[in-house]
């Protein structure tokens, strides 16, 4: 985002709703994958307990979600977006319908699917459970937006509370996008970081160039829907009293880290290349999302928080902001106080990690420091390497930081009760 010092992203209606309200510039998806944090997000548990370590698990359907609170607190309830929480892949490489009921975690009227990775091609589920294209359209998002509006209008007129979960599919893979945001950004006019600079062939940083176009002109086409959709709310009088929350489930290492991650995949026997995009791994950049909460009534405009917030932590709070109870079993944190009064919890670190076993991870992000154990072994301190250039994690100048960081580790596994705690209490420091 431009707001955040992007001097290359045009996100003018995201720059409005963050000085509108507050922006978290220390927000981490604590286990950056779409499953899991998917998981995460609606249930406010780590992956461990609620059981989703990676992607295409099902969400065990007992749990009591942000969805169901919301329903059992009289709300209209909606969705519409990639689900990807019903667990295995579906037949058709774009579908998965999602069977009414339980599995749908609480989500009244439900319009969403396992896997959407088509942009171009809109699509729906008809009553009879098959896709069906849905016409006039040839942008997802553009319907997703229309449906968010038509179900609020609706719920509105109807004198109900609502709450709706607009979960667009870009910026993600494939690499699909109307020309017209495609044409606002020039390949090489690009500013790449350093590490990029001084790591990548001058073929891969072409490469990545073009990614980088197709990437940026998605999270613009993204932001003229939040301003769609911010414009038609104040249209219908409701802007200055409905919470709207900005979030992403991870991010994208965009060419950084190229041959650290082809040497960890050998190390860990996995048969895979490094690819210029990836996700799940304990870098900032893959961790690092945006957060802003909205809400003219409450939260006072212009507000930036450097507060550590983890995935499970946003639960809490926009439940908390909703006056509703979080179910017993959540784990994070409310910091709704920062949101309403400027000052809230303040943490020592966020617990981070993926997967299980050997090929899993599990670490800790201070706001200085990132670190990580068992299968992916990082330390960056981000106050003196702030693009991750310089792997500390075998230094013996940085044994003493390693060490707090590890026992830091250890005691959130232990609070989070992790079955992982073993594991890490056997890493040889």
């Amino acid at each position: 985002m431009g707001v955040d010092g992007d001097v290359d992203a045009i996100t003018p209606h995201l720059d409005a709703l963050a000085q509108g309200g507050i922006r978290f510039t220390n927000a981490i998806s604590g286990a950056p994958v779409c499953s899991p944090f998917r998981a995460s997000f609606i249930s406010g548990m780590h992956i461990h307990k609620h059981g989703v370590v990676g992607n295409n698990i099902l969400l065990n359907p007992d749990f009591t979600t942000m969805g169901n609170l919301f329903e059992n607190a009289g709300y209209a309830t909606g969705y519409i977006g990639k689900w990807h929480l019903d667990g295995g892949v579906p037949i058709e490489k774009v579908g998965g319908y999602i069977e009414e009921g339980e599995r749908r975690q609480g989500w009244q009227e439900f319009m969403g699917y396992e896997k959407s990775h088509e942009f171009i091609e809109v699509w729906k589920f008809d009553e009879n459970k098959q896709k069906v294209r849905v016409k006039g359209y040839d942008w997802e998002p553009t319907w997703h937006t229309d449906m968010a509006l038509d179900f609020i209008k609706r719920k509105t007129d109807e004198g109900k509370p609502w709450c709706y979960y607009l979960a667009y599919g870009p910026p993600h893979l494939p690499e699909q996008c109307p020309q017209d945001f495609l044409g606002m950004y020039d390949p090489a006019d690009f500013h790449l970081p350093p590490d990029i600079e001084q790591t990548l062939s001058d073929s891969k940083k072409d490469k990545l160039r073009k990614n980088l176009q197709m990437y940026y002109a998605q999270v613009t086409a993204i932001d003229y829907e939040i301003g769609r959709l911010m414009k038609q709310l104040k249209a219908m009088g409701l802007d200055e009293n409905t919470i709207v929350l900005y979030t992403s489930d991870h991010g994208d290492v965009l060419g950084s880290h190229n041959q650290d991650i082809a040497d960890n995949y050998k190390a860990l026997g996995i048969k895979k290349k490094s690819s210029l995009r990836t996700k799940g791994k304990p870098y900032l950049s893959a961790m690092d999302v945006p957060l802003l909460i909205h809400w003219p009534q409450n939260i006072a405009k212009g507000q930036v928080c450097d507060a550590l917030v983890n995935t499970i932590d946003v639960t809490a709070t926009l439940l908390d902001l909703a006056n509703l109870e979080p179910a017993a079993e959540m784990q994070g944190t409310s910091m709704a106080s920062w949101c309403l009064k400027g000052e809230g919890p303040q943490k020592d670190a966020l617990y981070i990690g993926l997967a299980k076993g050997a090929k899993g991870w599990r670490g800790v992000y201070d706001g200085r420091y990132i670190y990580s154990t068992l299968g992916w072994p990082v330390l960056y301190d981000h106050e003196t390497d702030p693009y991750e250039m310089n792997n500390l994690y075998h230094s013996a100048e940085h044994a003493e930081v390693k060490a707090r960081l590890h026992q830091l580790t250890i005691d959130k596994a232990v609070l989070f009760e992790d079955p992982a705690v073993k594991a890490i209490k056997k890493q040889n420091l």
